[in-house]
């Protein structure tokens, strides 16, 4: 019985979606965490499983698009309830996004055009299209030699010194390298952070640059 997200992602990894990846969970990402990371060493993707599907799931599954293959979302088939009724589906697909559904009696498999590995034609329905991009290897090597490292409160004098702040300084830093051109609200856009926003994380670091915490890494 799937009663929780460790009983989701117990069937997702039974289903075997992901042929010739190795999977990476409870990746911590610029202060925040990813449930699966499947990589392959030339494309990434991401699983995000939620028990419901709402726009909080959602948008936690847009905050990686900009850095994987695909972003997915696995959801238990109860989730689904009046799918084509109040349009999350259609939701679903303008997002771009993959979509695994897991049953008790069923192996998780992706849901209905909802897959990314899928062949597709100038035929098939362009509502349903999931979103594919080549994957930032960089950034995610980054975060997997991570795991593992101690969590530490900011300003901890213990440990590895991994803290929110420290992750997403490191983020935008490999795309500051990428993109020397760019400002920080250019970098902000897109890399994923803790921060609840852009305008907040903008701040937040300028203030910081401002006292001489941090050395500006970015355009000015």
């Amino acid at each position: 019985m799937i009663s929780s997200e460790v009983d989701l992602c117990r069937m997702v990894k039974a289903g075997n979606l992901f042929h010739g990846f190795t999977l990476h969970e409870e990746v911590g990402i610029s202060g925040v965490s990813c449930d699966m990371v499947y990589e392959n060493g030339t494309e990434v993707y991401t699983v995000e499983a939620k028990m419901s599907l709402n726009f909080k799931v959602l948008e936690q599954a847009c905050r990686w698009r900009s850095v994987v293959s695909s972003s997915i979302v696995a959801v238990p088939l109860s989730a689904l309830k009046g799918w084509d009724n109040n349009g999350k589906k259609n939701i679903v697909s303008d997002l771009g996004l993959g979509l695994i559904i897991a049953d008790d009696n069923i192996p998780a498999r992706f849901c209905y055009d909802f897959d990314p590995f899928a062949e597709r034609n100038n035929e098939w329905n362009y509502h349903c299209q999931v979103y594919k991009f080549p994957a930032d290897l960089e950034f995610w090597k980054s975060c997997f030699s991570r795991i593992g490292e101690n969590e530490c409160p900011a300003g901890s004098k213990v440990g590895k010194r991994s803290t929110t702040f420290s992750r997403t300084i490191d983020a935008l830093k490999i795309e500051a390298e990428k993109n020397p051109d760019y400002n920080l609200k250019q970098l902000l856009v897109n890399v994923p952070t803790h921060y609840s926003n852009v305008t907040s994380a903008y701040n937040c670091i300028k203030k910081y640059s401002e006292c001489g915490i941090i050395k500006p890494f970015w355009k000015k």
